[in-house]
């Protein structure tokens, strides 16, 4: 998050932003309220990871856009249609189709042999690669409880963090949201680190180790800036649901760089989350149209309408006629 604060502000220094680096008095209070839920969104997932499976815990995160919609809707009073809940109810089905949780599905899955290479099978999403002298600890009902509880704040800090957003909306600049959400995050780390002597800072040890975060922090500083864009230009309904589509990604850079082939059940999620993101977003474009439509078609009517009947009424459409050639 440090170097996605960086880069912000870099930017927005040499771009001159308006507000820079605070943004406008009025919305003050909710950008700060929009970091401390982005950074308790972020903590939420991080913490879970540790006595949860990776399934598990991104099935709990991907709840978040779901809340978020519905607290719009609330808060904000955004239109949040019956088909649109539907909508992301499949894409969340597709989002547990492709992790398959332990908890959900049959935890006897096919592993993939590094040692003797008999086997070419695909692994399955939750499987890890055996570390030598490493036995993972089993943890206990108590810790995956409060793993689960930990996760679901998690899921309302980045629900509330959306409905600031577009609370927020084109008042403030979006990288002066990042702004805030990074500060928050760099700072409670920094403290962390200061307060909790067990906790020891690193740096990486060569050049992989560097290029490998700063194309961490770059790819950081693109999705929290076009995530909080598109937020901010589109109502949540629409925009929060096209975060599901980043489950695709993760499966397409699984095959490019990791050559991991996803199976039926992946793929059938997948299917699912796209069919959704396509069907939300060309429902969205014929409402805008539709209502453009009717818009010039009632302005048109008006200006028949007061003409009259007969030859008046003829006049009346030749002049619609020419006001739409000028426009």
């Amino acid at each position: 998050m440090s170097i996605t604060l960086v880069l912000s502000s870099i930017y927005m220094w040499w771009a001159k932003v308006p507000d820079f680096p605070f943004g406008n008095r009025e919305v003050r209070g909710l950008l700060v309220a929009r970091g401390l839920g982005g950074f308790f969104g972020v903590y939420g997932l991080y913490y879970s990871l540790q006595y949860l499976e990776l399934g598990e815990a991104t099935v709990i995160t991907f709840l978040a856009p779901i809340v978020a919609c519905w607290a719009c809707s609330i808060l904000l009073h955004e239109p949040f249609t019956r088909m649109e809940q539907i909508a992301g109810i499949i894409s969340l089905a597709g989002v547990v189709m492709i992790a398959r949780p332990s908890s959900l599905f049959s935890s006897h899955t096919t592993t993939l042999l590094f040692s003797d290479g008999l086997t070419d099978s695909v692994p399955s999403i939750n499987s890890t690669l055996p570390i030598k002298g490493y036995e993972p600890l089993e943890p206990t009902p108590a810790q995956r409880l409060s793993a689960v509880l930990v996760a679901m704040i998690g899921v309302f800090g980045a629900a509330s963090a959306y409905t600031f957003i577009r609370w927020i909306g084109k008042r403030a600049h979006p990288l002066i949201s990042v702004n805030f959400f990074a500060i928050w995050c760099t700072f409670v780390s920094a403290v962390t680190l200061l307060v909790f002597p067990g906790i020891d800072f690193r740096l990486p040890s060569g050049i992989l180790e560097w290029t490998y975060l700063i194309a961490l922090g770059i790819s950081g500083f693109i999705m929290q800036f076009l995530l909080t864009a598109g937020l901010q230009h589109e109502k949540s309904s629409r925009a929060t649901n096209m975060v599901y589509t980043q489950m695709l990604f993760a499966l397409a850079s699984d095959k490019l760089v990791f050559d991991s082939t996803p199976g039926p059940w992946s793929i059938a999620g997948s299917s699912l989350i796209l069919g959704s993101a396509v069907y939300v977003a060309v429902q969205g474009n014929r409402v805008v149209v539709k209502k453009s439509g009717e818009g010039r078609g009632g302005e048109e009517g008006r200006l028949v309408g007061e003409e009259g009947e007969g030859p008046d009424r003829l006049r009346g459409v030749q002049e619609v006629q020419l006001r739409t050639i000028r426009i």
